[in-house]
């Protein structure tokens, strides 16, 4: 098995504040310090453990956020969840991190280097910066990806080698473990290798070895998988409210991208799902968007959403934004390119078209078209709603365009006119049926031909009141 470890250092601020742009000042401030700052922070002088008055004189314009353990902690499910397309094991790290056995995943991804690339750039899109190791025991990665040990090490007496190098301070120990260590005057996990165990057992507790232990491989470590959840629900709470769409789309392109790992992980897709815009001091904002096929896709959905958004004023700024897909829909077989997968694919044109025109105009205001099993020319067409199946199979002998209301035709001699007389070409076609539900017809159709060359479609009523009537017209 082969491990790869994904240490999220700056999860606290990074969570919030991924609704600003990146050159935004954020940081992550308790009540008188500055615990966590971005680059943007950085650049204007401001420092982890800075006053925040300090600060705030350095960036005047610098966003001040507070740690949420909550957020941080779905924040960290969220994260699971999009890693389950690069492993079908991942176990969560708490409070901020993540283990991917990755060993099955290798081929599949074109190789390690390969692998961690995507992952880090998939990372990258979230807003999440991470710092990865790759080890043959999950605690060894762990421990590496924390000390910021990025080589790969596979081979069991390198990786005893390397994590002798790392301070102790890494591992998970008490207040008493930790003022014994620094009383026996230890600085690395060299030094606590070095020590016979059972002294070591006695003086500090089997928890460390056993943290050691793991580490090297000696001894078992078994991981609480994550499960895939049977929806999503993912939020995002603003650090500044969003007064029109393109703030709100800016940030709801996070979670988009998040719900479509997930749904990669799964194999699965969306048709439906909601955005609840949440306000101050009016009821949330609801918005219902869908395409027209299960996708994936995360611009695809946010190229909907974007349609719905402009379609829809705001009644007050947004403050914070939900995204639930409560129909996870697994994805029928479909064959692709040989490297491209259809699902994870933009829409065709007509469908992109449609789904815009649904999300801008509503589901009553755009429909499909159909033909219908029935003779009658009247019923033999439907029109579902966009994307529903429909069955498509026109008659060759019936014209596309048929009128709403049949009209009536002079004869002269006994012969049908319409702008002369006509000339029977192919017929009758005698049609009987409608009894059923009142509606019954008895009509003998014939395709004849106008003194201008056009086909068209008429029709002799052989039922009072009788005569010849014009129904259509053949292209």
């Amino acid at each position: 098995m082969l491990w790869l470890a994904l240490h999220f250092p700056l999860l606290p601020l990074e969570n919030p504040s991924r609704g600003c742009p990146r050159d935004t000042p954020c940081a992550i401030a308790d009540r008188s310090r500055i615990l966590f700052c971005n680059d943007a922070a950085r650049h204007l002088g401001v420092r982890s453990g800075m006053k925040r008055t300090a600060a705030e004189a350095r960036s005047p314009g610098i966003q001040l956020l507070e740690a949420n353990p909550e957020q941080e902690a779905r924040a960290l499910r969220g994260l699971a969840d999009w890693s389950l397309q690069f492993s079908s094991l991942v176990s969560m790290e708490p409070p901020d991190g993540l283990l991917l056995e990755i060993g099955g995943s290798l081929k599949l991804f074109g190789g390690l280097p390969r692998l961690r690339r995507r992952i880090t750039h998939g990372l990258d899109e979230l807003g999440y910066g991470v710092a990865t190791a790759v080890a043959s025991t999950p605690r060894g990665a762990w421990l590496l990806a924390r000390a910021g040990d990025s080589s790969p090490v596979i081979d069991r007496a390198e990786l005893r080698q390397r994590l002798g190098r790392l301070p102790w301070q890494l591992l998970e120990l008490t207040p008493e473990q930790e003022q014994a260590l620094q009383g026996l005057g230890l600085k690395t996990l060299a030094d606590c290798l070095t020590l016979p165990r059972g002294e070591l057992n006695r003086r500090l507790g089997r928890s460390l070895t056993r943290q050691l232990e793991q580490a090297l491989g000696e001894q078992p470590e078994p991981r609480h998988p994550h499960q895939a959840p049977r929806r999503y629900q993912g939020r995002l709470e603003l650090p500044a409210p969003a007064p029109d769409s393109p703030s709100l789309l800016f940030a709801l392109q996070y979670l988009l991208r998040e719900l479509c790992g997930l749904l990669r992980g799964i194999d699965s897709g969306v048709e439906q799902f909601s955005l609840q815009l949440e306000h101050e001091r009016h009821p949330p904002t609801v918005l219902r968007m869908g395409v027209l096929e299960p996708s994936r896709h995360p611009q695809r959905l946010l190229a909907v959403c974007r349609e719905g958004l402009e379609r829809r004023p705001l009644p007050a700024e947004v403050h914070a934004l939900e995204l639930l897909a409560e129909r996870i829909l697994p994805l029928p077989g479909r064959s692709g390119t040989l490297f491209d997968d259809p699902f994870d694919s933009p829409a065709e044109p007509w469908r992109e078209l449609a789904e815009r025109l649904l999300a801008r105009l509503g589901e009553d205001s755009v429909r499909s078209l159909g033909t219908h099993a029935d003779h009658r020319p009247e019923n033999a067409w439907s029109s579902p709603p966009a994307g529903n199946a429909v069955q498509q199979q026109a008659n060759p002998y019936r014209p596309l365009w048929l009128l709403r209301t049949p009209r009536p035709l002079e004869q002269y001699q006994g012969r049908p006119c319409w702008n002369g007389p006509l000339a029977l070409h192919q017929g009758p076609e005698r049609l009987e049926s409608g009894w059923w539900d009142g509606h019954d017809l008895a009509r003998d159709y014939y395709t004849a031909r106008a003194p201008n060359g056009s086909l068209v479609w008429i029709y002799r009523e052989r039922r009072p009141p009788r005569g010849w009537f014009l129904h259509g017209f053949f292209a």
